[in-house]
């Protein structure tokens, strides 16, 4: 009966993740509106514009430019966001958000180098990534949109790394996707043990 209310548990979107998938859309709203704005979101490949920028390490993780990429980044979060802060809280959603971008962030101009590959990137995918993972490390039976999380999870890894090799161009995004995994796995291990002191 417990692993059926677990497999089972409903969505009740918060504060943060309403809030985050807010600003996400009113970014995507300014970047298709303001001419050449994305200058100054946008996280570019080149090291020395980053140093200059150093707050398009954060923006890029909240920003967007095509419409179908920020459909499939924020439905992702809303399903997954959702159910982490109804089991955890809102800043908790907020905390892995930021740390698995911001990780994601890190990684893109250092794999830049190595593919020799320029120009700027858009996109939550490494920060929404995190929060997928770490609400699956808490809830890995749990089924979202009809398979376990922890499935959600080993498919995220693996088209990552198979569209990082048939499209080496890609290994940028690849690795910071992974990136963003790697620290939602983290920090959702640290959650679920910080849950189970309280109930101890």
């Amino acid at each position: 009966m417990n692993v059926n209310v677990k497999q089972k548990e409903s969505i009740r979107i918060g504060k943060g993740t309403s809030v985050i998938i807010l600003v996400n859309i009113i970014i995507f709203i300014v970047l298709n509106v303001i001419p050449d704005i994305g200058d100054n979101l946008l996280l570019s490949s080149d090291v020395n514009t980053v140093i200059r920028k150093p707050w398009t390490l954060i923006t890029v993780f909240f920003s967007h430019e095509v419409l179908i990429h920020i459909i499939a980044n924020m439905g992702l979060f809303f399903y997954f966001g959702s159910r982490l802060e109804k089991i955890t809280s809102a800043k908790a959603v907020a905390i892995v958000y930021f740390i698995a971008g911001l990780m994601g962030s890190l990684t893109f101009p250092m794999t830049g180098l190595i593919v020799e590959q320029t120009g700027q990137i858009a996109g939550a995918s490494a920060a929404v990534l995190g929060v997928v993972t770490a609400f699956s490390v808490m809830r890995p039976d749990t089924v979202v949109l009809k398979s376990k999380a922890k499935w959600w999870v080993l498919a995220l890894v693996i088209f990552s790394v198979l569209s990082a090799v048939i499209v080496p161009q890609s290994l940028d995004s690849g690795v910071a996707h992974l990136t963003g995994i790697f620290a939602g796995l983290i920090y959702g291990f640290w959650l679920k043990k910080e849950k189970t002191k309280t109930w101890v």
